[in-house]
């Protein structure tokens, strides 16, 4: 199954399209092109999260039952993502 959408992220921790049972492949694009996007777990920062710089696009494969989080270096914006999930 592929989905897809857009969120908006900001300084606190947001979990990146909800929890897949199977496992999957998550595109994250930081729709921005100012604005760095840090992805992790639950407690990401900018300190210590995964950097997306603007107008970047990065790729995660997560097994089931897993969930990616995201802050915003810079107050609220936008990014995009599409999700494919492996059955």
């Amino acid at each position: 199954m592929i989905t897809n959408g857009r969120q908006s992220v900001g300084a606190s921790p947001v979990k990146i399209d909800g929890r897949s049972n199977v496992y999957s492949r998550l595109y994250i694009h930081n729709d921005d092109n100012t604005k760095e996007l840090y992805i992790g777990g639950p407690t990401v920062t900018i300190n210590n999260g995964y950097k997306i710089t603007g107008l970047g696009t990065e790729e995660f494969d997560l097994p089931p039952l897993n969930d990616l989080y995201m802050v915003s270096d810079g107050g609220a914006h936008n990014i995009s993502w599409i999700r494919i999930e492996f059955n």
